[in-house]
């Protein structure tokens, strides 16, 4: 008899699994997935409600939610304090466990439980990709209601469905980092036709107002054709500087001609800040590893330049067969948010476009860390 029940669960469970993972495959919202996720669990267990819960930095982000309808259910988007390392459901969230009865377990998060009519629980965390994602909360409003084996049977199916969370959420972001490539390839577009419009377009216009004039002047007053001429000399050679100005910001000549140290030199030479260049990699790169590592180190040395207050910075470039890495690290104020700010977002797509990854680290008060790291096949 216990083995027809043991072999009926793992039936309900792959079920459960295949629900979620053709979810996944159908392109499904992660928000979508991530509410399938809890009532799937939800229903494994007879509960009440349940929820996915994604760690944040000092909370738990409800990302899903299940009722079976005569609960409340639990509101996705709240914000729930797991910050409490010795309380009760900060341990099981991120070890996993149960909570037979909240009445007497301390904390924001138990009381919360509480006013929401809950007084019971098995909790699972989500690892994904060897990092802890968040946790599986399935509750009862009944005290000591989930059976001896819930905890190993909630276990088992958040193991099987966290490749489909970080799948759903990965697509998710691939999705977004597309739209924002998309925005930006626009947005670049549109800078440099205004560019065009308002400097070298307006000149060459310009030019060829002046050439007809002295056309017209040059037999009767050449003094006057040749005055006009040497103007015309003039705006055309200032023409042809704003021209290679554009065609620096599209791709730097420095970087075609001589390689990226050189190109990293220049770039450095003009910070207003003492810049140290390390480098330890081949001369010459695939051409769009090495764009998208001078404008990686460009932008990072600008954003310190302008914002960090920094009077110094180390860029260091190293290089193996199958890989290359570079590090922009200033003593400057810190504090950046790789999530604000389009321009550090701007270069995780770029990289990231690449195969590659990008990773911010810049804590208040202790300067800025930027590496970046870019497969060369």
């Amino acid at each position: 008899m216990v083995t027809v029940r043991a072999s009926n669960q793992l039936a309900d469970e792959q079920a459960a699994l295949r629900r979620v993972a053709t979810l996944v495959a159908s392109g499904a919202t992660p928000e979508r997935v991530f509410q399938t996720v809890a009532e799937e669990a939800g229903r494994l267990l007879g509960a009440r409600t349940a929820a996915t819960v994604r760690w944040e930095e000092h909370w738990g982000l409800i990302v899903g939610s299940w009722s079976d309808g005569e609960g409340g259910g639990i509101e996705v988007g709240l914000q729930v304090p797991y910050s409490d390392p010795g309380s009760p459901v900060n341990r099981a969230s991120h070890e996993g466990g149960r909570i037979d009865d909240y009445a007497d377990i301390p904390g924001e998060a138990a009381r919360l439980t509480r006013q929401a009519g809950y007084r019971s629980s098995v909790i699972a965390p989500i690892t994904a990709g060897e990092r802890l994602w968040g946790a599986l909360f399935v509750f009862s409003a009944r005290p000591n209601y989930f059976s001896p084996r819930a905890e190993q049977r909630l276990a088992d199916f958040t193991q099987l469905v966290a490749l489909a969370l970080e799948s759903a959420e990965a697509h998710d972001q691939l999705t977004a980092s597309r739209a924002r490539i998309v925005e930006a390839s626009v947005a670049e577009r549109r800078r440099l036709e205004r560019n065009l419009h308002d400097g070298a377009q307006q000149r060459l216009i310009t030019l060829s107002l002046h050439l007809r004039m002295a056309q017209e002047c040059l037999r009767q007053d050449p003094a006057a054709a040749e005055s006009l001429l040497e103007g015309v000399g003039e705006d055309l050679k200032l023409a042809l500087e704003e021209l290679q100005e554009l065609a620096r910001g599209l791709h730097p000549a420095i970087l075609t001609d001589r390689g990226l140290v050189p190109a990293l030199q220049s770039v450095a030479s003009r910070a207003p800040f003492l810049v140290e260049i390390t480098a330890d990699a081949p001369a010459r790169l695939p051409e769009p590893v090495e764009a998208a590592i001078y404008y990686v180190v460009a932008e990072s040395l600008t954003n310190a330049a302008k914002h960090s207050g920094a009077s110094e910075a180390c860029v260091t470039l190293s290089s193996t067969a199958d890989k290359v890495s570079v590090e922009i690290r200033d003593n400057g104020k810190g504090g950046v948010d790789l999530s604000k700010g389009t321009g550090v977002r701007g270069l995780a797509d770029r990289v990231e476009a690449l195969g590659g990854t990008l990773q911010l680290e810049s804590d208040p008060g202790r300067g800025t860390v930027v590496r970046a790291e870019l497969p060369l096949h």
